[in-house]
């Protein structure tokens, strides 16, 4: 076997990202005047620096818990449904998912793929 070409299914699975608009609450009224909540993040990264041994554990679907550490530094943690840290996150939305977590809002983060010690997840409310 080569590297080059063919295709590669060393990812367990990758779902691509769902499309989400904007207040799907159901809360009715038009949507003229609406203010966005600034919360309402919805985004797709990767954990960085996993945990190997944890990330075995995982499977594509499974929700992990999003944690805010105070620090110094502050870092967004993910700790998997019995509590072990699989790694941590960083993305644009950093600054805003650190503010909305000090101010009680909880993220969660769905396994996407998983492929050798990348692990794909996208990071939304609940």
């Amino acid at each position: 076997m080569s590297g080059h070409g063919g295709s590669d299914d060393s990812w367990r699975k990758v779902i691509p990202p769902t499309a989400k608009t904007p207040n799907q609450t159901g809360k009715g009224g038009g949507g003229q005047g609406a203010i966005p909540d600034p919360c309402d993040i919805d985004e797709i990264t990767v954990i960085n620096s996993p945990d190997r041994s944890v990330l075995a554990t995982l499977r594509v679907g499974d929700s992990l818990i999003v944690e805010l550490l105070s620090g110094p530094p502050r870092r967004l943690i993910v700790k998997s449904a019995s509590g072990a840290v699989v790694g941590s996150i960083t993305s644009a939305s950093l600054p805003q998912l650190v503010k909305c977590s000090q101010n009680g809002v909880q993220y969660y983060a769905e396994v996407l793929g998983i492929r050798g010690a990348v692990c794909q997840v996208r990071v939304h409310r609940q």
